[in-house]
């Protein structure tokens, strides 16, 4: 990867994390909503074109991934011909919304060509992450107010039921144009951060800069009022935990953590205690069972088991389209029911099944790798938001769906690197490509992975 194109990386990166703010100044300019996809577009270009040969014969580690890939991509082009209730635009946008943000997976193969990469790119999102927190945390006190005197007039105001202490509190959007985006921009920070706080081979500023993140974010987290957020970042570091074997550590960590939330309910206030608290309701088993069940596999495909055509149950589609033509889903998986039936859910199904194998497949050699929890910190944020994707509309939207894609590209990147790193412990020489820099070809153990 050329330096322009790791620079423009590292500043979409940076733009992510205040794309909803420049959205809430800026409008109702247009524009704004597709700078960052002007970026990338631009990134793609860079990354795509010098690497055409290697990008069209990927490496066998990833050939099963990209053979499904290309099986959606290719039937989601064929639906383009197919009638839809809404228009064109509105089908090109349901387009782009399901493969524009694909290609970053191989932005993320190729952007990680060390460890230290990866390191240097997390270490500044860290950084970031203490100002988007601390923005967040200012609006909460502030209340809408203080996004309107920025001239923010995009988000919808919105404020948590009353619970038990019979206080209500805004959903504070922080950075971005919903508290929902900004809740997922909080879980995949945590994630990351504490990865960068467990691995060896971080230096201690570092850490510091880790430390201080991670108790701002998960205040933040508490200040947005996304409940989704903490059960995303929780879980993910369980398992991460969990597959890495360091059981104990994760009991230490948990009672740190433990101690921030405390704190932060203090500081915050019983409307936050109340809005978390609720985590637990069974309210959500019934709403489970009453909509997203139902909205994934009941009525959609039985009423049109091919599909209604595209754009239908795109949110974005709203824009270019009467409202009423629009079926709002809570599902990632309900939207592609809605718009492609059996044969787009089940393309898709066949993608996060090959997410999945290559994950199961190398799991025992990458939790044993140097930088394993890394590794097994970004596993755990990609099966999460696959294991949510029935419930949860969230590689749909930003800034998911750009975390998620360049995550599993640097995941597979990572195993081919562990590979390397093995092989040259076996035979005690050093590969051709680290001496020159030059991008590697696969590995003889990455191709029989």
């Amino acid at each position: 990867m050329s330096p322009l194109a790791h620079f423009l990386v590292h500043f979409a990166f940076f733009y992510t994390c205040v794309e909803g703010l420049v959205i809430n100044i800026l409008y109702p300019a247009k524009l704004p909503f597709i700078y960052k996809d002007l970026i990338l577009l631009f990134v793609y270009i860079l990354v795509l074109l010098p690497n055409l040969e290697r990008v069209l014969n990927p490496p066998p580690l990833a050939r099963t991934l990209t053979g499904t890939l290309a099986l959606f991509i290719g039937l989601l082009l064929v639906y383009i011909l197919v009638p839809s209730p809404t228009n064109l635009l509105s089908e090109l946008v349901a387009v782009k919304q399901r493969i524009f943000y694909m290609p970053l997976l191989i932005v993320g193969y190729y952007f990680v060509r060390s460890g230290d990469d990866l390191k240097r790119l997390l270490t500044a999102m860290a950084v970031y992450a203490i100002g988007v927190s601390l923005f967040g945390i200012y609006l909460f006190f502030a209340g809408p107010a203080g996004l309107q005197r920025l001239g923010g007039s995009y988000a919808a105001v919105l404020y948590t039921p009353t619970g038990a202490s019979d206080v209500s509190v805004w959903r504070v959007p922080g950075t971005f144009t919903s508290s929902g985006q900004y809740g997922a921009y909080l879980s995949f920070n945590a994630i990351t951060i504490m990865a960068l706080l467990t691995i060896p081979r971080v230096g201690r500023w570092t850490r510091i800069v880790a430390g201080v993140a991670m108790v701002l974010v998960i205040l933040a987290m508490l200040a947005s009022g996304s409940r989704s957020s903490l059960i995303v970042a929780s879980a993910s570091l369980s398992l991460a935990f969990l597959m890495s074997g360091r059981i104990a550590r994760m009991g230490l960590w948990g009672i740190a953590l433990y101690t921030v939330l405390a704190y932060g309910f203090v500081v915050l206030g019983p409307g936050v205690q109340d809005r978390f608290d609720s985590i637990a309701s069974a309210e959500h088993v019934t709403r489970f069972q009453r909509t997203y069940f139902g909205q994934l596999f009941l009525s959609p495909l039985l009423e049109n088991p091919l599909g209604a055509g595209l754009g239908v149950a795109t949110i974005g589609a709203r824009h270019f389209s009467e409202f009423y033509q629009v079926v709002l889903m809570e599902s990632y998986f309900g939207i592609l029911a809605v718009e492609m039936g059996w044969p787009g859910l089940l393309a898709f199904f066949s993608v996060v099944l090959a997410i999945v194998a290559l994950v199961v497949r190398n799991r025992t050699m990458m939790a044993r790798a140097p930088e394993g929890l890394l590794w097994l910190g970004l596993v755990g944020y990609v099966l999460l938001v696959v294991l949510l994707m029935p419930v949860s509309t969230s590689i749909d939207h930003a800034p998911s769906n750009f975390y998620f894609w360049f995550s599993v590209g640097a995941l597979v990147r990572m195993i081919e690197l562990e590979h390397w790193r093995q092989w040259a412990i076996t035979t005690g020489a050093q590969p051709e490509w680290i001496a020159t820099g030059e991008e590697q070809e696969p590995t003889p153990a990455a191709a029989s992975g």
